[in-house]
């Protein structure tokens, strides 16, 4: 049993059905050909030209049968009737009589023909953005509409004449008709010819602020102007009748209108329409005068002559193309010139050599006090504008570019905005004013985004000057081109601008940061001082009366602890403020210029945990790079001995904070650590940050019988200025009652003693009565006191 055949693919099933309906097409369009292939052949006319042009017609039919895959139903019966209609007429030039059913078939063919050409011009796609808009605000009295009912009128009347006088033929209802009816076929054939160019250049008026239907209606009329041109060398040159001349050239044009208006590339179409169109207006009247003298004998060389001047009008196309172009090309040239300048690598050279040369192809000439408008490139991120002057400098400033503008021509063809297509809708489209005023303001003509991707990176502005006409396709797309060219200059100028700018705003920075410094650092000396000035008020009291041995070896102690920067306990009985020592001793190591706080134990207000945990209050905080002092340390409560010895071994606050926590110690107490930790007065956690610190022990006034009197003398002196305005000093006798007195007290009691001497003394001296008169200390026998005043009178 022999395997099954494969099953065909979807694709090739596809592909098998295409080539079936085209070849079915083919088959359709050539048999008008074949039928009039034998006829010819019944009639005898078989001569080679007849069978030329049947081969002619049969190409067309089965190559006009071949219809673009992507072409919607519409078009393809477009493609189909035009490529019928050009089979039907080369068919029918074979034959050398004119029958009527021959010619009654050409000419409804040319007829349809007529039709889907008139509607192919009529319906030319639009371009994107505005253009459309502005076409149909400038066109309210007589639009495209308008026009398109007034060609189909003439093509219908015309083509449809010569049908119904050739039916009449036919049909023998009027056979006297037969002898009109080449006439008026011709008639039409050139009647359409002509109307189509008319039709397609009123196009190109009314849709003149498009880009792409003005090329496109332009090389139609060219078309029209050849096929006018065929017909009227082929019922001169040769022997076809004139209305099968007339049939000829107006089916050749009709395809070619056809798919000229459905051109992709409007540029392209442009370009070779213009070319077209020069070789018909300045060609066509040789090629005719040619063909004319082609139909006499004898003018050989006349026709020679033509022939050459044919030659001369192609060789001279390009520059006869400049008649076709706004203000003869200068722009267009100006703006192909100005790329090739653009590729200078010195980039303000390139930018003023465009800019100059833009402005020359506008026509202005800058004079003294008048240097008109520049064409101007901005550049984004930042914005700046460059222009040049009168003497074609650049010049280059900030500016400020309205976002409207990129919005607008984004969306546009080429990414150009136009001046003549905004001022026509002006009164539609009041957003638009705006954008309008500004680019009338500058005198522009158009403004085309410079631009590698979708984000914009500059805009080049052209002003109008003395240009009146509307800007065609070719300018848009080399000013587009020009715009690109300058991308890199634009990216990389943007990029240096934007340097420059942090730059500048880096230098700003460091100023204002140098600004800031020294503030901060005027702020940190005026705390520091103020630092040094509260040490300073705690530390008088201990700036004077340390010249005993005792004092002087526990200050000497105390001030080593401070500048190895160690913990530091002092103990001190009841009545001795430790305080202006260590703030003595403060002032001379290392953290002078921090802050000293101070906290009393036994306070309420030190007692508050919450408050040695908030981040502003706290004394951590105020203490940080400066000496905490825990006066009667033993007295704060527990909870805040731990939280106090936890942040100085772990050198972390309880908040949150980025550096660590830097705070010297210093814990005075009335009794040792470790007996106060033993009376279980003094946390473990605290004890153990002071246990390596040796305790200091401070002497008690009855142990600095040196001290006293410099001790005493300073404080009357001070409490006298305080209260009576005048210092207050003491004579020896008053002092000898002083220096017996035990002072068990300590500090507190001599405060007191000399704020009671003050206050009854009566003159500026303290005197033995005085101090009696406290009675603090017990007088001595009157011959003692004798013997001390002759010795006093003695000295």
């Amino acid at each position: 049993m022999s395997p099954r055949a494969p099953l065909p693919s979807p694709a090739s099933l596809e592909e098998r059905r295409r080539t079936g309906l085209a070849w079915r097409r083919a088959l359709v369009l050539a048999l008008p050909v074949l039928y009039v292939a034998g006829v010819a052949v019944g009639a005898n006319e078989g001569h080679p030209a007849a069978w030329l042009t049947i081969g002619l017609g049969l190409a067309v039919a089965v190559l006009g049968a071949m219809v673009p895959e992507e072409a919607s139903p519409s078009t393809a019966r477009t493609y189909l009737w035009t490529a019928g209609n050009l089979a039907v007429a080369l068919a029918s030039v074979a034959l050398s009589s004119r029958p009527p059913w021959a010619a009654l078939l050409r000419e409804i063919g040319a007829l349809g023909a007529g039709i889907v050409t008139v509607r192919s011009i009529a319906s030319i796609e639009p371009d994107a953005g505005l253009g459309p808009s502005a076409t149909e605000a400038s066109t309210r009295d007589f639009g495209m509409r308008d026009l398109e009912r007034l060609a189909l009128a003439l093509v219908v009347i015309g083509w449809g004449t010569a049908a119904i006088l050739d039916a009449l033929a036919v049909f023998g209802v009027a056979p006297s008709v037969t002898e009109s009816a080449p006439l008026a076929a011709a008639s039409a054939g050139a009647g359409s010819l002509f109307g189509i160019g008319a039709m397609a250049l009123l196009a190109f008026g009314i849709r003149r602020l498009e880009l792409g239907a003005p090329p496109r209606a332009l090389v139609v009329a060219s078309v029209s102007g050849v096929g006018l041109l065929v017909a009227i060398m082929l019922a001169f040159a040769t022997k076809v009748r004139a209305d099968a001349a007339a049939a000829l050239g107006s089916a050749l044009a009709a395809p070619a209108i056809v798919r000229l208006t459905r051109a992709r590339d409007a540029w392209v179409v442009a370009r070779r329409g213009r070319r077209l169109l020069t070789l018909t207006v300045f060609g066509g009247p040789v090629v005719v005068l040619a063909a004319i003298a082609a139909s006499g004998h004898g003018a050989s060389l006349l026709v020679l002559t033509f022939a050459l001047g044919a030659l001369g009008v192609g060789a001279a196309a390009p520059r006869l193309e400049e008649t076709f172009l706004p203000m003869k090309g200068a722009l267009l040239e100006a703006l192909r010139e100005s790329r090739r300048m653009a590729r200078d690598r010195d980039a303000r050279a390139a930018i003023a050599n465009t800019l100059v040369k833009l402005r020359e192809a506008s026509g202005q000439i800058p004079q003294a006090g008048n240097p008109g408008h520049s064409p101007e490139l901005w550049m984004l991120h930042p914005t700046r504008v460059c222009t040049v002057d009168a003497a074609g400098y650049l010049r280059e400033r900030e500016a400020e570019l309205p976002v409207s503008v990129v919005d607008i021509a984004k969306d546009e063809p080429h990414r150009t905005v136009r001046v003549d297509v905004l001022r026509a809708l002006e009164v539609r489209r009041a957003d638009l004013r705006p954008l309008l005023r500004w680019l009338e303001d500058r005198g522009a003509l158009f403004a085309t985004i410079v631009s590698e991707s979708d984000e914009p990176d500059g805009l080049l502005l052209m002003p109008a000057g003395r240009r009146g006409e509307a800007l065609t396709i070719e300018e848009i797309r080399a000013a587009k081109e020009l715009a690109d060219a300058f991308v890199a200059v634009c990216q990389a100028r943007s990029a240096h601008e934007r340097h420059l700018a942090r730059e500048r705003e880096l230098a700003d920075q460091v100023d204002t940061l140098d600004d800031e410094l020294a503030r901060l650092r005027h702020a940190a000396s005026i705390d520091n001082g103020r630092h040094e000035l509260a040490s300073s008020r705690l530390a008088r009291p201990a700036t004077v009366g340390i010249y005993s041995a005792p004092s002087r070896l526990s200050y000497d102690a105390l001030e080593r602890r401070v500048e190895q920067d160690a913990p530091i306990v002092l103990v001190a009985r009841a009545g001795i403020d430790p305080v202006p020592f260590i703030a003595r001793a403060h002032l001379s190591g290392p953290r002078k210029d921090a802050p000293l706080v101070i906290v009393d134990g036994t306070s309420s207000r030190e007692h508050d945990l919450e408050r040695w945990k908030d981040e502003r209050r706290s004394p951590l905080a105020l203490a940080d790079r400066g000496l905490l002092v825990l006066v009667d340390g033993a007295a704060l409560p527990r909870d805040v001995q731990v939280l106090v010895a936890r942040a100085l071994l772990e050198r972390r606050p309880p908040w949150e904070q980025a550096t660590p926590l830097d705070v010297g110690i210093a814990l005075t107490s009335t009794m040792t650590p470790d007996a106060l930790m033993e009376e279980g007065r003094l946390s473990p956690e605290l004890h153990a940050r002071v246990e390596d610190a040796r305790p200091i022990e401070l002497p008690g006034l009855h142990e600095r019988a040196e001290d006293l009197f410099s001790i005493v003398a300073d404080r009357l002196a001070r409490e006298g200025l305080r209260v009576l305005g005048r210092p207050i000093g003491i004579d020896a006798a008053a002092f000898s009652r002083l220096v017996e007195h035990p002072f068990e007290g300590e500090d507190a009691e001599l405060a007191t003693i000399v704020t009671r001497l003050v206050a009854r003394v009566s003159g500026d001296v303290v005197r033995a009565a005085d101090v009696d008169a406290l009675g603090i200390v017990e007088p001595p026998p009157v011959s003692v006191e004798r013997s001390e005043r002759k010795h006093a009178n003695d000295g």
